[in-house]
């Protein structure tokens, strides 16, 4: 193995699903299950479409870490981008999860058996850790995941911030803004390049954040409007509050659009019933 950590490192991202604990308390094994699966599914498509990268589950743990070590201008790239995709597609599913990106060391092989995976490493401590000091329902970057990519390509790192693509903290932290397509496709909005219905464009990544975006606004005002002011309503407020101040327009415009969904999942429900 490599002594030069940008040769050893591996990029990983780990969501944690949220209120794990009170849902295997209060739901049935097989919903508990069916969440799970569905945390799961996107995860493995990804693996599919990236081909860089492989999942590992446990309990309410989802890690995504690169395949093959090594810093490359790419996988920082790859590792970001991945990360608002997975997250989105959970969260559009009604699912809260917090996570991190990191880079550093990471082991994965099998024991001496040959029948169980063993994992490790310094990025998977960094990246609980990170995730878990947070308190709201977002990603969180490490100054080890970015760092190389800033030294690499320093233009880029900025031109991104500036973007809106995410926020630096004064520690030194990004607080990733996971919603690139709507980033993305709102100036073709603006230009009446969008077509209609939201639900079949760029699916299933564009009509993801939709929905994800609209399931953090509502629970945000749900909390706001009965007068919560519990931790976990704080996580959606910073949450939303982030989102609102990091592109507001965009924001505006996507919670129109998944109005739109949302009509034609009722109108599509409604015509089964019938």
């Amino acid at each position: 193995m490599s002594n030069d950590p940008l040769r050893s490192g591996r990029y990983l991202i780990l969501l944690d699903i949220l209120g794990f604990r009170e849902l295997v308390a209060t739901r049935s094994a097989e919903e508990v299950y069916r969440t799970i699966d569905d945390a799961l599914a996107y995860s493995h498509y990804w693996e599919r479409m990236n081909g860089e990268f492989s999942t590992i589950y446990f309990s309410d743990t989802l890690i995504f870490y690169q395949r093959v070590a090594g810093y490359g201008h790419w996988a920082f790239l790859d590792a970001y981008a991945l990360a608002g995709f997975l997250y989105c597609a959970i969260v559009a599913k009604g699912i809260p999860v917090r996570g991190a990106v990191s880079f550093g060391g990471f082991t994965v092989r099998l024991d001496s058996s040959g029948l169980h995976e063993v994992y490790f490493g310094d990025a998977l401590v960094e990246a609980y850790d990170a995730q878990g000091q947070e308190n709201w329902v977002g990603i969180s970057i490490c100054r080890s995941a970015w760092e190389p990519f800033a030294r690499d390509d320093s233009a880029a790192f900025e031109a991104f911030g500036k973007e809106g693509v995410w926020r630096r903290r004064a520690d030194d932290v990004l607080l990733l803004n996971p919603f690139s397509k709507l980033r993305a496709y709102h100036p073709s909005y603006l230009l009446g390049e969008v077509p209609r219905p939201y639900a079949n464009w760029d699916a299933p990544d564009f009509p993801n954040e939709l929905k994800a975006l609209q399931f953090l606004h509502d629970k945000a005002e749900q909390f706001e409007v009965a007068g919560d002011r519990s931790r976990v309503a704080m996580k959606y407020r910073r949450t939303v509050k982030f989102l609102r101040k990091v592109f507001p327009d965009v924001y505006a415009w996507a919670l129109q659009a998944s109005q739109e969904i949302n009509l034609l999942s009722s109108q599509g429900k409604n015509s089964s019933l019938k």
